[in-house]
């Protein structure tokens, strides 16, 4: 009696009509050796550095200690003074910057003073005679 086709299977009709069991862990893999370990692929920036200080290079050779380049084109970014977090709004009066809006309610509550620290702060302070 013949074997039921009803849901596949991982088994192989051979060429004599007998049925094989293709079990893919068992099968060897020539290209696969097992002795063979990867080399250490990445070095971290202290690695690099202490391994360039060994090395004479001509001053022509960029290295990680001499590299120079342009300043950024993307424009600096602002915090805010009262929390250090990314400041979106900027108050027209005090010239303070700040995240949201209970940061503004705490600047408006600030005397001239305090203003005075958090721009200074900043290197932002207006010197009043």
């Amino acid at each position: 009696m013949a074997p039921k086709r009803g849901k596949k299977s991982n088994q192989n009709d051979d060429e004599n009509g007998e049925l094989t069991v293709i079990n893919l862990h068992q099968c060897k893999r020539p290209f696969k050796n097992p002795k063979y370990h990867t080399p250490k692929k990445w070095k971290n920036l202290k690695q690099v550095l202490t391994l360039e200080k060994t090395q004479d290079f001509d001053l022509d050779i960029p290295t990680y200690q001499s590299i120079e380049c342009p300043p950024s084109v993307r424009p600096q970014k602002k915090y805010c003074d009262i929390t250090g977090l990314e400041a979106k709004y900027t108050d027209p009066k005090t010239g303070l910057r700040y995240h949201n809006n209970e940061i503004y309610k705490v600047i408006r509550t600030l005397g001239v003073p305090g203003v005075q620290a958090y721009l200074a702060n900043r290197n932002a302070a207006v010197i009043l005679k």
